[in-house]
């Protein structure tokens, strides 16, 4: 039976306490104590005839943190190309003499296609080599932003985009599984956190820097750039990384896998996410009409909302292993108190930028520990939990977006964060009522 912090005892921070599971037979067993629990009896046991001895992991520890530091540097120049539409969309506008609001149509066909497509690129790809697959993604990556580059008409702009979507939706759907793989089981939220800290410094390294390479020398200019970086993380990935399928990591399988509480990740992701969508997709708007902000001022306040998460998001790590449900708890806690206080105050400047500086704090936090925490309790393979939980993302954040929208032509933007606070509480029960029923298995 594991002892190690992995175990389910760990969730609580308790060691030693009365009724830990023990070991099969003793009166303090899991099969014991879900006998003795009522309606625990859903939640699969956490015991050597669920998951298996740990396994050792499938590469040196060396190797695997070249590895993982290819991979984060990966997910950063995804991450960039998702997010550089924003900084490159009324100079591609006015270029291809289309109006903003078309161009913008870019952000939403991104979105369908990796909402459509991670599922499916999950169970297509669970049987293959890690390494082949995700330099294939990271070359994918390279000929979208070309196809992008040279576009010269909104079709071929298209064709770009969606290219680029559908190699991220191939990554995504299975790097994180694969990071979580590369070493102990006691390490996967450590792991997974320095992953994400790619992708949170896209928001203020990589957002910029396009953003201010395509106001100086176009806009294609800074999608050469990213087809370049992609490529040579190809290569690299495939020089840096062993090859190893997804059942000879530490993570093929969840820890203490259960349909019951996966399908409350999923509802507490899309929640969540939709929560963010709703406000931070019209930050700009709520700044400048309700904060009184200049629209001049709103990058600096944007930038210092990711450096904060970026400085949440190395730290949090530690934690995720040890408190997964902890964490995801006190990222809701937070961001609740920041809607609330949005809501409320959000017309004071000063407290507009603490608002949006813990904002910074507490997405990070969720946004590792609820990929950590699905992956924990995948009730199959991770990499199909991970593609749903991607699929669910998505979807939250599409559909976030376009209440945000629907509430700022309605009632303006002094509703957004009233509306993500209510989205946010939502959550937050589910999550806070978790370690009622399902006690040490949450």
């Amino acid at each position: 039976m594991p002892t190690s912090k992995d175990s389910p005892a760990a969730d609580s921070g308790d060691t030693g306490a009365p009724n830990d599971p023990g070991a099969p037979g003793d009166p303090g067993a899991p099969e014991a104590f879900v006998a003795a629990t009522p309606g625990l009896t859903e939640v699969a046991v956490y015991s050597s005839a669920t998951i298996g001895p740990d396994q050792p992991p499938p590469l040196p520890h060396r190797r695997a943190v070249w590895s993982l530091v290819v991979l984060a540097l990966t997910a950063f120049i995804f991450s960039t190309n998702e997010s550089s539409v924003v900084g490159v969309i009324s100079i591609v506008a006015k270029d291809m003499n289309r109006s903003t609001a078309a161009i913008g149509l870019l952000t939403t066909i991104f979105g369908l296609v990796n909402m459509l497509a991670s599922i499916p690129f999950a169970l297509m790809l669970r049987r293959l080599p890690r390494r082949n697959v995700l330099a294939a993604t990271a070359a994918g990556l390279a000929v979208g932003t070309a196809l992008f580059a040279t576009a010269h008409n909104f079709a071929w702009l298209l064709a770009g985009r969606g290219m680029t979507a559908l190699a991220g939706a191939a990554f995504w759907a299975i790097v994180t599984p694969t990071v979580a793989g590369m070493f102990s089981s006691a390490n996967r939220g450590k792991s997974v956190s320095r992953l994400l800290l790619g992708a949170s410094g896209a928001g203020i390294i990589g957002l910029p820097l396009v953003t201010l390479l395509a106001q100086h020398t176009g806009w294609r200019a800074p999608y050469w750039v990213l087809t370049a970086l992609a490529a040579t993380l190809a290569i690299t990935i495939f020089t840096v990384m062993p090859s190893f399928r997804a059942e000879q990591g530490t993570a093929a399988r969840g820890l203490v896998p259960s349909w019951p509480i996966f399908a409350r990740i999923l509802v507490v992701c899309g929640l969540t996410v939709g929560s963010i969508a709703v406000m931070w997709t019209f930050i700009t708007p709520f700044a400048t009409d309700v904060a009184g902000f200049s629209p001049g001022a709103v990058p600096t306040l944007l930038f210092i909302g990711g450096v904060s998460g970026v400085v949440s998001m190395f730290f949090v790590g530690r934690f995720l292993d040890r408190y997964p449900v902890r964490s995801v708890a006190i990222g809701l806690a937070l961001l609740t108190a920041v809607w609330g206080t949005m809501a409320l105050l959000g017309s004071v400047q000063p407290i507009f930028v603490i608002c949006v500086v813990v904002q910074g704090s507490a997405w990070s936090i969720l946004l590792a520990s609820m990929v950590n925490w699905a992956i924990r309790h995948a009730p199959g393979s991770t990499d199909t939990a991970n593609g749903t939980y991607a699929t669910v993302f998505s979807g939250g954040n599409a559909t976030g977006s376009i209440v945000g929208a629907a509430l700022i032509a309605v009632a303006g933007a002094a509703w957004l964060p009233v509306a993500s606070l209510v989205l946010t509480a939502a959550a937050a029960v589910l999550v806070w009522t978790m370690r009622g029923r399902y006690k040490r298995y949450a």
